[in-house]
């Protein structure tokens, strides 16, 4: 197989025992052949002798005379011109083939070091390719097809019909469909003069969260909202947590310095604070507390931490995650809300993005383009109605395979399948959505966060599972090894 490098020492060793079994073989044959040759010239010279003697037995009866015994013949001197000369001999014996033996076993009871490097030299000898696989040289084709086919019958991924391809047709096809016309954008609007489609799903919950949110105003609410809105506000009161900045200037602790973060302001603190963020929350948010600092990235990309002044509010971190989550909730029905999962992380990516924000503009960096998304709309509430997108598609593949593979689904080759066609299917959702995203003119706020997350998360699911069919497949390969040594023995 070329480009697989240095075969391992086994394989090496494979290599040379069996060049040496077929130099053993060859050797065997000439042996066989020859010693035919010699049987055949044995029965012929076997019946010249017989010949021979027959004429003398007649000769001698005719002639009237006694044939002489052995224990006459024994004391007479035979003449040197009749015995074999040594130029005769010499002759004789260089037209006899060469049956010297032309290998050699190499010795593993030393050094292996040393035995490996025998194996080398026998494998150049041989001029054995090592760039070819070694199971291809060791076993005819016919051994290797059959282990092929008996390995895909035990670890390949099961095959595709036309109604696997149907199904990952029609999966994309809902998605590509609802991302569209349900996902939108957020609010909808005009962008760079073209007309936007907002998100009804979107619309809806921002109208469930307004009578949710703190303060809110005399807004008719029923008991159930009302019964919110009071934990909302027994979070928000409780839950006071030392990220929470909101502007520039001084702070309402007189002993603070004035807060400098570039673009930092009411609008975007959430989105600008790593600890609003509802998965890098749980990390960042907690460490802030623990510390009593507050964690931001200014508009140009850069990470600073503001010291706090005064004792952490709890040096327990359950207690802290807790607050985290608290505060979360106290955020989470507010006009603004809490930014998607892992906006923050972009905003200190400061590479041009591609994405231009106003009609014959040029294109920003990714922080900018993160700031224009959620200053519009793109927050948690939104990557809600966003993942409607990937949930459906993911719950159509998998209830099929579930139905269409019955007990196999759950088994290596079955979890193989369904990786693939989830990794099918997220990767044309994705493509989906940048032809989406160009045709509402390409507006960031129409890419689907929730889609390309579930793309890298099913990427990741694919490697586990092949690298877990793998792990089972050099286990049958053990344990194919244990038993052809068992039987050796």
């Amino acid at each position: 197989m070329a480009g697989r490098g240095k075969p391992a020492e086994g394989e090496r060793a494979a290599l040379a025992q069996r060049a040496q079994i077929d130099a053993l073989s060859g050797h065997l044959g000439s042996l066989q052949a020859h010693a035919g040759s010699l049987g055949q010239a044995t029965a012929e010279q076997a019946k010249g002798l017989a010949d021979i003697e027959a004429q003398l037995a007649s000769l001698f009866a005719a002639a009237g005379l006694e044939r002489p015994g052995e224990a006459e013949l024994e004391g007479i001197a035979v003449s040197a011109s009749l015995q074999v000369s040594a130029g005769e001999e010499a002759a004789l014996r260089a037209r006899l083939p060469d049956l010297a033996p032309q290998w050699r076993v190499p010795d593993a009871s030393g050094d292996w070091t040393a035995y490996m490097r025998e194996v080398d030299a026998i494998l150049a000898e041989r001029g054995i390719d090592m760039e070819r696989d070694p199971f291809e040289q060791l076993l005819t084709p016919a051994q290797v097809a059959g282990v092929v086919r008996r390995f895909d019958d035990a670890f390949g991924p099961l095959p595709w019909d036309a109604w696997d391809y149907g199904v990952v047709g029609l999966a994309v096809l809902v998605g590509v469909l609802a991302d569209y016309f349900i996902v939108a954008t957020p609010l909808g609007g005009t962008f760079k003069g073209v007309a936007q489609r907002g998100s009804p799903v979107t619309t809806w919950l921002r109208e469930q969260s307004a009578p949710l949110a703190p303060g809110g105003g005399a807004m008719e609410r029923n008991k159930f909202q009302a019964w919110i809105k009071w934990l909302v506000e027994q979070a928000e009161e409780y839950a006071k947590v030392p990220y929470d900045l909101a502007r520039n200037g001084a702070t309402s602790n007189p002993l603070e310095a004035p807060v400098k973060v570039a673009g930092l302001r009411p609008a975007l603190h959430r989105l600008i604070s790593p600890g609003h963020d509802p998965i890098l929350g749980l990390v960042f948010g907690v460490i802030d507390i623990l510390r009593n600092t507050c964690t931001l990235v200014d508009q140009h990309g850069a990470w600073q931490v503001i010291e706090r002044q005064g004792d952490p509010v709890t040096s327990d971190p359950p207690e802290a995650l807790a607050l985290v989550l608290l505060h979360h909730f106290s955020d989470i029905f507010t006009a603004q809300g809490l930014p998607a999962p892992f906006m923050s992380a972009f905003l200190g990516v400061t590479a041009d993005s591609g994405f231009s924000l106003r009609e014959g503009g040029p294109s920003v960096p990714v922080n900018d383009v993160v700031r224009f998304m959620y200053a519009n709309g793109y927050d948690l509430r939104h990557f809600m109605t966003m993942s409607i997108v990937p949930a459906a598609a993911e719950l159509l593949v998998r209830a099929y395979h579930a139905v269409r593979c019955g007990p196999d689904a759950a088994s290596i080759r079955g979890r193989v399948k369904l990786a693939q066609m989830l990794a099918a299917t997220h990767a044309l959702l994705a493509s989906g959505n940048l032809v989406k995203t160009a045709l509402y003119g390409w507006n960031p706020a129409a890419l689907n966060l929730a889609q390309f997350l579930a793309l890298g998360k099913q990427m990741f699911s694919l490697l586990g599972v092949a690298l877990e069919r793998d792990r089972h497949m050099q286990e049958a390969l053990a344990e194919g090894w244990a038993d052809l040594l068992e039987e050796a023995r």
